[in-house]
This record gives structure tokens, sequence and C-alpha cells, in this order.
């Protein structure tokens, strides 16, 4: 009697045994990371210094942060952040302005700056594209990190750590392959029939 009621009880236990499936193995999710920046192509005439190179990463900053209130709406947290660090911006402008008298002259200067900064907008809005539907919630904390920053030396840390897509290659005067530190003036053609006017004055 007993032995038959063991049977009975083990049966049920083995059949749930031979039915149940080992729970399947848990999914990995990969975040989706934006690529890179990538190398830009455009090169100035000449190469530039320390700090005209750290004035183009700030502007340039400021131009990713644009892009992203633009893109997800986050105006007012652009605005906050270019009220806070205004003197610090209006500075680095001035730095990245005088690199481009250097390069191109006084007459040019202008033209070519405002060129590279529509360059600067489209490759960071082309650089932005890449992150797809995904772009507001991956870049919405960079322009939340930047509003929390409280002195221009965190500003300074924080450039240097955030990844900027650039539009113009601004290499560091002395480093291998770089242009040159200033434009070579053309020199004066002289005219064959100078010294002829001379010769009968």
């Amino acid at each position: 009697m007993l032995r038959n009621l063991g049977r009975a009880l083990c049966l049920p236990m083995l059949l749930s045994l031979a039915t149940c499936k080992p729970p399947p193995p848990p999914v990995h999710v990969v975040q989706f990371a934006p690529p890179p920046p990538t190398k830009p192509t455009d090169r100035p005439p000449i190469c530039a210094r320390p700090e005209e190179v750290d004035a183009s990463h700030t502007i340039g900053l400021q131009t990713q942060l644009m892009q992203i209130a633009l893109s997800c709406g986050d105006d007012d947290k652009y605005d906050t952040f270019v009220r806070k660090f205004q003197p610090e911006l209006r500075q680095q402008r001035d730095v990245l302005g005088s690199f481009f008298t250097r390069a191109y002259g006084r007459t040019r200067s202008q033209s070519a700056y405002d060129e590279y900064i529509t360059q600067l907008a489209d490759a960071e809005s082309t650089y932005n594209l890449a992150s797809g539907v995904q772009f507001c919630s991956l870049s919405k904390p960079t322009l939340d990190q930047a509003i929390s920053l409280s002195s221009p030396d965190d500003l300074n840390k924080f450039i240097a750590k955030v990844p900027v897509q650039q539009s113009t290659d601004f290499e560091t005067c002395g480093t291998p392959g770089a242009p040159p530190a200033a434009v070579e003036a053309k020199p004066l053609k002289y005219h064959r029939f100078r010294h002829h006017y001379k010769k009968h004055d």
C-alpha cells in the first residue's frame, strides 16, 4: 500500500520535471553610443596657438549645446548656460577671432569666421543625426551637466572631456605636419618698366 502510494506521488513529480524547461538566459542589452567625432578635412592656412585651439573647443561645445537645445526643446537651459558663462564665451570668441585675422587678414577674417561658424553648426547637426531617435535621450544629460557647472575652471574641465565634432582642423603650432605659424607674404612683382621710367626722369 505504501509502495503504491509512493509511486502515485512520484509520477506527477517526474512528469513535472520532464515538462519544465530551464529559464532563458538574460538578454544583454547594449546601450547605443554615437560614433566618435571624425577628424575634419578643412585646414586653415596657418597653425593655431594653444589658447586658440582651446577657444575652438569652447565654441564647438557651445554650438553642440545650441544644437541640443534646438532639437530637444531646451532653449531655456541653453540660455541659462550662455548667461552664466557669457564673459568666458565672449573672451573665447575674441581669441578665435584673432586667429582668423592672422590666418586670413583683416579684410577676409570676418567672412571666414562666419563661414566657420556655419560649417560648425552643419557638422554638429550631421554628427547628431548619427544618434537617430535616441539623440535627445543621449544628449540632454550633456546640457544638464553644462548648466550645473559653477566656475570657469569647471567649464574648462567639462570641455576637455566632452567629444565635440569640429568642422575645421585647428592644428597646434609645433606638432608634426602642422601648417606654418604665419601666412607667407607674397613678394611684390617688379614692374619691368619701372627702371625705364626712372632712367628717363
